[in-house]
């Protein structure tokens, strides 16, 4: 509707310029020949241009505007964009003597260039909401297109037809001064053409920069809003792990103090208690890894993986999940926060599975082995290897989350990790963690 309004404003600004009496500015141009001055022949043809422009750029824009605001009605009546202007303009033109006695405005070539340019400016800025700067522009090339009605050169090509830029240019033909308005013309032409037509391309860049701007806003709010689901999930993911991790010895725990309590334990009772004592502080081990991140213990890397492959036994992958490595590297202890260690080579397996699934791969591989000082924790898949930018993300359109938590643990660990791409396809992800000391058998 501000469309609308805004055309039937500058229409009736028109209507009510088409009463403005030219007679002063004819007087003007009257008196130049008597002056002989050229400075007297360019004050007239500036008014004349400034007085036709000013009725030219309104009616101009009062179509314009009007045509979008038609236009923003209803779907059905976009066409009027483009129709009501290419159609009301012109007619306008033949319809002024019915409107009043003021000058009329001669529909020759700068007239048919204006109407060109709203159509082209409808065009290129069909999808900019301002009409402001589209006015802005549009007023410009007519304006620019005004001057060339008082260029002598162009009138027998059906510029400069009407009676005020005819004057005009009578007056400079009797003070053999045409070419002042050749020249004078063409430079304020060029110079405003040129001005609206870096107006509309600034325009068009400026928009398309802010649909980009936009577009990127997009993307960035769907990834963060991915992050959050990704993190919500894994979240529950891990949750319904460590419940059921929690669960283990608590059944143990419940079981044998049934057993105790029903008196059938029998000479068996100590054994029990040990065992439900065993349980118990494992709990209390676990929940304290799970409440405080720097919480460690020393833990031989069997146990380590076996809590591992505990974790991924209810993924429908785990029989793909091989395992390489002797006694000795088993043996070995670590000192870690179990439940988060383990939790980061089960994301590196989940990352593993998920690049095998990607490429037809089937095979994962976790590789234990000692390498001076440290135990070496390998995962090797059958993907298509790892990219560059790794740490943003896994390769499969994954948000990165997985080996982000991995290289977190691994570093407060005092641990490093890195992935490498093998050759002839797979993808290599290690963690390298200090070993604490002698494994049990003295190893």
């Amino acid at each position: 509707m501000k469309h609308l309004a805004a055309g039937a404003f500058f229409l009736l600004i028109w209507a009510a310029l088409q009463q403005v009496s030219a007679a002063p500015v004819l007087h003007a141009i009257a008196r130049v020949p008597e002056s002989m001055d050229s400075g007297d022949l360019l004050a007239a043809a500036s008014f004349v241009v400034l007085l036709n422009s000013l009725r030219a750029i309104a009616l101009y824009l009062g179509w314009f505007l009007a045509g979008n605001g038609f236009a923003s009605l209803r779907i059905s009546l976009a066409p009027l964009s483009w129709l009501l202007p290419a159609a009301a303009i012109p007619l306008t033109y033949f319809l002024l003597p019915a409107v009043g006695e003021g000058i009329q405005l001669h529909f020759g070539i700068p007239a048919v260039l204006s109407v060109t340019s709203v159509l082209v400016i409808r065009y290129l800025t069909r999808s900019i909401p301002d009409w402001i700067n589209k006015s802005i522009a549009l007023s410009l090339f007519v304006f620019s297109f005004q001057w060339l009605d008082i260029i002598p050169f162009l009138t027998v090509y059906g510029a400069g037809w009407g009676e005020l830029s005819s004057s005009v240019k009578t007056a400079a033909e009797l003070l053999e001064r045409e070419w002042v308005l050749n020249w004078s013309g063409g430079v304020a032409f060029a110079g405003l053409f040129l001005s609206g037509v870096i107006t509309t391309e600034l325009m068009v860049t400026y928009s398309a920069r802010l649909s980009d701007m936009a577009l990127l806003r997009d993307r960035e709010t769907k990834m963060a809003r991915l992050r959050e689901e990704n993190l919500a999930n894994r979240s529950i993911v891990e949750m319904q792990q460590l419940v059921h991790d929690l669960k283990r010895p608590l059944t143990t725990i419940m079981g044998l103090a049934d057993i105790i309590a029903a008196g059938k334990s029998g000479k068996a009772a100590e054994k029990h208690a040990s065992v439900i004592g065993d349980a118990g502080r494992s709990m209390e081990e676990m929940i304290s890894e799970i409440l405080h991140e720097d919480f460690r213990r020393p833990v031989s890397v069997g146990e380590l993986i076996e809590y591992v492959f505990t974790q991924i036994s209810p993924f429908p992958w785990r029989d793909g999940v091989s395992r390489t490595g002797g006694e000795t590297v088993l043996n070995e202890h670590v000192e870690v926060n179990v439940v988060r260690m383990s939790r980061a080579v089960v994301n590196l397996l989940d990352n593993a599975h998920k690049a095998n699934l990607r490429s037809g791969g089937e095979a994962i591989l976790l590789d234990l082995s000692l390498k001076d000082g440290y135990v070496e924790i390998a995962v090797l898949d059958q993907g298509q290897g790892f990219p560059s930018d790794w740490d943003a993300g896994s390769g499969w359109n994954s948000t990165g989350l997985g080996l982000q938590y991995v290289t977190m643990v691994v570093r407060s660990h005092g641990g490093f990790f890195s992935v490498e791409n093998i050759p002839g396809g797979g993808g290599r992800a290690v963690i390298l963690l200090r070993r604490a000391g002698e494994g049990k058998d003295g190893v």
